[in-house]
Parts: C-alpha cells; structure tokens; sequence
C-alpha cells in the first residue's frame, strides 16, 4: 500500500499535534500534584555541583579536577562529599541565645549566588541550617566531617 504525501503529511500533523497534547497533559499533573518532597536533613540540593566552600576557617575550591584547600588540609574532597551527602536530623526547639553563629558559603555550578547557611554553637552542640532554611542538628561524628580540624 503506497501513501501519498499528503496523507503522510496528514499522519505527521497528527503525530505531532497528539505528543503536544500528551506534554502539556503530563505538566498539568504534575502542577496539580504539587511541588515534588524533598529530602529531609540534607545541607545541599541533590545532584549539586559545588565550586567553592567558604567554613569559617577553610576554603575548599574546584581548580579544574583538582581540589584546592586554603589552609591545606589532606583530603579536600572528602570533605566536598560529607557537604553533598550527609543527612541531619530536623531540630524543632529554639536555640538559646547564648549561641555564636558563624557563616558557611557554598558557591554551586547552577547558580549565580551562593548558598548562605548558618552555623550555631552552644557548647559542644552544633546546628545548621540547610539550603531550605531547615535547622538541622549536627552530631560530632558529622560535624568532624564537615567542620574538619586545621592546623596551623
């Protein structure tokens, strides 16, 4: 059976006309369902792509495939990893007022700005909040991880 190109002409239109239609049904639904969860105690968006950390006493930064540390500490990377994976439990009480905070930049590839999180200590308890503004406590075996010693 041979089809005129008209007729496949007809048949492409068609084609074309039901996968818009099928696009904007799929958005739709997705719109009505609302924003999609998120995952709860983690610091960074997943799938993050960071390209420098300011802490208050270190600067990690992304030199082509290298990592550079500002002071040198020995495994920068492994410290980018605690950032992108450790997951936090929510905290829900107030935090004294005798607490200090500190700042914490993360400068992402898809981002223009950086992310500003906050640092709270009280003693040997520490929280931060995440990149949703949810504070999360940080135990001591997570927070030698992202908070590593430096010497000088």
């Amino acid at each position: 059976m041979k089809m005129s190109r008209r007729g496949w002409n007809n048949i492409i239109i068609f084609a074309v006309a039901s996968m818009i239609l099928i696009f904007k049904y799929v958005e739709l639904h997705k719109q009505e369902a609302g924003p999609e969860p998120t995952l709860s105690g983690q610091l960074l968006p997943q799938g993050a792509t960071v390209l420098r950390l300011e802490l208050p006493e270190l600067v990690i930064e992304r030199v082509g495939t290298e990592w550079r540390s500002e002071p040198p500490i020995e495994r920068p990377v492994a410290v980018i990893d605690a950032w992108l994976h450790i997951s936090l439990k929510p905290w829900q009480n107030a935090i004294g007022g005798a607490a200090t905070s500190d700042t914490v930049m993360v400068y992402l590839a898809n981002s223009a700005a950086p992310i500003e999180l906050s640092l709270f200590s009280l003693g040997e308890q520490h929280w931060i909040n995440s990149w949703q503004g949810q504070l999360l406590q940080v135990d001591a075996d997570s927070y030698q991880a992202l908070f590593p010693e430096v010497s000088q």
